[in-house]
């Protein structure tokens, strides 16, 4: 029995037919590639779960995490320690929010997040995006729009979405786009008073990286302004330099009453996630009961991993880093949309990037396999999500493979 096969005799691989389960032997991982058994050293265009933020294996987060398994490996949600002040800290200075509500995964950072915003309006209905992914728990899954949620949609309710199509009809002086006229007429059908939040990713990841209008995240904000309702910035994948810049809401200068965060949180190095709130919502709960709570609440192995991770993103300006190098993918992609018909454009900011294609994108992710890049697809799309100290010569290197693996497919 090999080692993929003793592994699947006990414990279940994700999304799957456990009989037709994609597996990797993965058997060590530097900065931006990771070594798989016979196979050897592949580029990471997927950052393992679009989190490895910082890149594999950095010295300093493992050095934060073996300091604190020596100094205090586990501890109640209560309990206070120098690590999780330090993270609090980091986290204020970096969200420009007042406070933050530990999890350990994403999915528990949005549910916590409606519950909250339940808590602080009294009000029930949460609206989203309907090509949106806001985590794989039933509660976000009915909120959301992601096909994940088909196998159980029957006990479910109907949820309220925006439509959001691809390309958005852009705003004109005289109408809105359609992104925000769906939202508005979404409103005034359900009733404002009823609606306790609009949850939004800051940019949506692999359903689709729709780039939304220029009116959108200011006609949110407005609107939530005008009618009490929370507006909640989901960051998990879109956060932590992704984009280039620190949040995808920097893009749209927009202010947010909550923002969940994760993934590149930590960078991959231990669970950890959570909601960031506003001071006037943190305040509301200095008497008021805050009914959350979980036994791995801000677990200090997971803390320090976290503040490892922020240390370096900062220290070696990993987002101005995504931005730069994001922009060499942009211009070599360009490039092949001129050169092979069979890519017809391409989405992302950052180092948060999809290549679009006239068809199906298995065979160039298998090319690209064999030319030594794992490459994750969905549909007609590829996405290029690197850790973010990829260089820009390492980016025009996989480019080159990018390109040799569409030749070899066509």
């Amino acid at each position: 029995m090999n080692l993929t096969q003793r592994q699947q005799s006990h414990l279940f691989f994700t999304w799957s037919a456990q009989d037709r389960a994609k597996t990797l032997e993965i058997t060590d991982a530097s900065r931006a590639r990771f070594e798989v058994a016979g196979k050897g050293w592949v580029w990471d265009l997927e950052s393992q779960v679009y989190n490895v933020n910082v890149g594999h294996k950095h010295p300093h987060v493992q050095a934060r995490m073996i300091e604190q398994i020596g100094a205090l490996p586990a501890a109640a949600p209560n309990a206070v320690l120098e690590i999780r002040a330090t993270l609090g800290d980091l986290l204020a200075e970096h969200t420009q929010m007042a406070k933050a509500f530990l999890t350990t995964g994403g999915s528990e950072a949005v549910e916590n997040a409606i519950k909250i915003a339940r808590l602080a309006t009294g009000r029930s209905k949460i609206i989203a995006r309907k090509n949106s992914y806001h985590g794989a728990t039933l509660a976000v899954l009915e909120i959301a729009g992601d096909p994940r949620k088909q196998p159980f949609v029957a006990n479910m309710r109907a949820p309220l979405h925006i439509e959001d199509p691809h390309p958005a009809r852009a705003p004109t002086a005289a109408r809105a786009s359609d992104w925000l006229e769906s939202l508005h007429e979404l409103v005034a059908r359900e009733g404002a008073q009823t609606i306790a939040a609009i949850l939004l990713e800051g940019f949506t990841g692999t359903n689709g990286m729709q780039h939304p209008p220029a009116d959108f995240w200011p006609g949110v904000r407005a609107l939530c302004d005008a009618h009490g309702i929370l507006l909640i910035d989901d960051e998990i994948f879109s956060g932590f330099g992704r984009t280039g810049r620190w949040f995808a809401r920097d893009r749209w200068g927009v202010k947010v009453d909550m923002m969940t965060i994760g993934k590149g949180l930590t960078s991959g190095y231990a669970p950890l996630a959570g909601v960031m709130v506003s001071a006037a919502l943190a305040e509301r709960f200095d008497q008021e009961v805050l009914w959350c709570g979980l036994t791995h609440y801000a677990h200090p192995v997971s803390c320090a991993a976290a503040v490892g991770s922020l240390e370096v993103l900062a220290s070696e300006q990993l987002p101005e880093n995504a931005e730069r190098v994001g922009q060499v993918f942009e211009r070599r992609f360009a490039t092949m949309i001129e050169r092979h018909a069979c890519v017809t454009g391409q989405r992302g900011f950052g180092l948060m990037r999809a290549l679009e294609l006239d068809r199906g994108a298995d065979e160039i992710v298998a090319q690209a396999w064999e030319l030594g890049v794992f490459l994750p697809a969905r549909g007609p799309m590829i996405w290029v999500c690197p850790p973010l100290c990829l260089r820009e010569d390492e980016a025009e290197t996989i480019a080159d493979l990018l390109e040799a693996a569409i030749v070899a497919a066509a």
